[in-house]
């Protein structure tokens, strides 16, 4: 029957117990239990590329932190503070021709408030949430459990990857037809659209990035269940 042990945490037992109980000729390094033939066989180094195999939640979990912090943050800043420089022209202009950008405007400040809340609250909350992950503690059970609120994040940033690409196919609309902007603020909405649209494609590698841990997670509760 199925005793709710984790294979890591079978193992992990194992190496607690061999503590107490060592066995003749087997050594123990971390949560591995192996018998050493050579001196210089280079065991450990096999094994320290096997851990990150095992703690997969470790491993999925860095790999997020580190692109959320280098690639996703920076670049939702970037989009904000290109937005905020635009916004200032755009009123400039609307302050010549009243009227004429009025619709243009409220969207531009919904989706303002939109990356705002991605970039403030739905990453930076994210990575705090991975701390426990990418640091457990002795006798911490949640990288075995793994991070419960994967499919939910994913869900939300799927979200805001709709959000994205509709706001890119706006602009591209506005540039080509809708409005004509003086020259200055014109290519400050060309370099936005750009800058959006590559952070429409890090919002999906993050997607990708959140799927692929939710896919081997169930994999491992099969695998779990079935041993």
């Amino acid at each position: 029957m199925f005793s709710g042990l984790t294979p890591t945490s079978r193992q992990r037992k194992f190496c607690e117990g061999f503590l107490f109980f060592p066995i003749k000729h087997l050594r123990k390094y971390g949560n591995f239990i192996f018998r050493q033939y050579d001196r210089h066989s280079g065991v450990k180094t096999l094994l320290d590329m096997k851990l990150r195999a095992l703690d997969f939640n470790t491993g999925h979990a860095e790999d997020i932190d580190d692109y959320i912090t280098h690639r996703a943050i920076p670049q939702a800043a970037q989009v904000l503070a290109r937005m905020e420089d635009f916004y200032t022209k755009m009123q400039e202009a609307a302050a010549i021709t009243p009227g004429t950008l009025q619709d243009f405007n409220d969207l531009f400040i919904h989706y303002y408030r939109e990356v705002t809340v991605y970039h403030s609250v739905v990453l930076r909350n994210l990575k705090e949430e991975l701390k426990p992950v990418l640091k457990p503690k002795k006798g911490d059970v949640f990288t075995e459990m793994g991070y419960d609120h994967i499919s939910k994040v994913y869900k939300l940033v799927k979200e805001f990857v709709l959000q994205s690409k509709t706001i890119v196919h706006l602009l591209e609309d506005v540039v080509e037809k809708e409005y004509s902007f003086p020259q200055g603020p014109q290519g400050q909405l060309i370099a936005l659209q750009a800058d959006i649209r590559q952070m429409y494609f890090i919002q999906k590698n993050l997607c990708q990035l959140l799927k692929r841990w939710e896919t081997d997670k169930n994999l491992h509760g099969l695998q779990t269940y079935y041993n």
